[in-house]
């Protein structure tokens, strides 16, 4: 008995090998779709980016804080924090900064003489990130207790580059008489 047409076609797709891939069209529709993705999920990583910037730009400056208070405190005074470039007015921050010991207490670095300065820790620039000194001053020192001198000497702003305090990112970093550290956001100055 021959076999119905229906069974004889089945039996001849089981036998043929499958046919393996894409085609171009089915391609050409996932990279569109792809394509389409990254260009709405582009605005919104860069927002991303640029709050994770200002936040590492935030504790960066904390911790120098901290250190240079620990460091002062352990030395017995003379400890300052400067900016790490000449480049640029004294309020702008953004090339880094150094930790050194300030024997003059003048807030320069000193190599040579008697009794040069030592660099304790050397903090590098900071990328796509503005980050301004609030009193417009290339450095700040830290006495024997720690405290730093001046009301709001190491107070700082920080935005992302090319947006200014327009961001919801912006946010300032001050430092109260008491050596206080708050953070607050949406704003680039401390009251």
């Amino acid at each position: 008995m021959p076999l119905c047409p229906y069974l004889r076609n089945s039996v001849a797709a089981r036998n043929r090998p499958h046919e393996q891939g894409f085609t171009a069209i089915e391609l050409m529709v996932v990279v569109a779709i792809v394509a389409i993705l990254a260009a709405l999920a582009g605005p919104s990583f860069r927002d991303l980016i640029d709050g994770w910037r200002v936040r590492s730009a935030v504790e960066e400056i904390t911790s120098t804080i901290y250190y240079a208070r620990s460091e002062a405190i352990k030395r017995g005074g003379r400890v300052s924090v400067r900016k790490n470039c000449g480049v640029g007015t004294a309020q702008e921050w953004k090339c880094g900064w150094i930790v050194f010991t300030d024997t003059n207490e003048n807030g320069v670095l000193n190599t040579g003489g008697a009794n040069p300065d030592v660099i304790l820790q050397t903090y590098s620039a900071q990328q796509g990130v503005n980050v301004n000194h609030l009193r417009n001053s290339a450095f700040f020192t830290l006495n024997r207790w720690g405290q730093i001198n001046g009301l709001g000497a190491a107070s700082f702003s920080f935005t992302p580059e090319g947006l200014g305090s327009s961001s919801r990112h912006a946010s300032a970093l001050c430092v109260t008489s008491g050596g206080r550290i708050k953070t607050t956001k949406d704003t680039v100055s401390c009251p």
